[in-house]
């Protein structure tokens, strides 16, 4: 069944278009980040997906922007500063702490800020 947003929450998004809008003017991934993350929590209220709260706190241990999930809820994301330090590193330790967590195909992408995987 269709996810049934209350009114607070449909107003919220709004809110978060517009956070969305600034993220990227502003080219801030900590924005887009928020963004994200709180969108999914609203979306896990509705249409809970299996394993959002431990991604969701290996990417607040890892100290990412924020948790991106997908429309069909069968794709999580984790978004991080393309120039934080020790990127590279990081983003292997995260995708082996959510593999020993028991989720698969795991993959690693860095994209730029015009689109480009890096």
């Amino acid at each position: 069944p269709p996810a049934r947003y209350d009114s607070a929450e449909i107003q919220e998004f709004g809110v978060l278009r517009a956070l969305v809008a600034r993220a990227v003017r502003l080219q801030d991934p900590y924005l887009l980040g928020r963004a994200a993350s709180a969108s999914a929590v609203i979306s896990q209220r509705h249409l809970p997906k299996q394993g959002f709260d431990e991604i969701a706190e290996i990417a607040r241990r890892a100290g990412a922007c924020g948790v991106q999930v997908a429309h069909s809820g069968s794709l999580f994301g984790l978004i991080f500063d393309l120039f934080a330090a020790n990127l590279k590193r990081r983003a292997a330790l995260v995708a082996q702490q959510i593999r020993r967590a028991g989720f698969k195909d795991v993959e690693v992408h860095f994209v730029n800020a015009e689109g480009r995987t890096c």
